[in-house]
């Protein structure tokens, strides 16, 4: 499954963008917001509707107006030296 699978048939307030670590954890790396099957940057980076989606969450968070939130992990990429 892709970013754009799961955001081609529902709007998110607020999409987590988090990446795997080499230890297995994973970390908070950005975030966007979802409307019509397209990405809206919140933070000026540019996000990939065809990267591949490890593992997702939807929820809420109402105290901050989020009705629809999304966390998404994906495989991050390292470079050795």
């Amino acid at each position: 499954m892709t970013i754009g699978d799961l955001i081609k048939n529902k709007d998110y307030d607020y999409v987590s963008y988090r990446l795997t670590l080499p230890d297995g954890d994973d970390t908070f790396a950005g975030c966007f917001s979802s409307k019509g099957g397209e990405i809206i940057s919140l933070d000026g980076d540019i996000y990939d509707k065809d990267e591949e989606v490890l593992s997702y969450e939807e929820w809420t968070q109402p105290e901050d107006d989020i009705q629809n939130g999304l966390t998404i992990v994906v495989k991050g990429e390292w470079i050795r030296r």
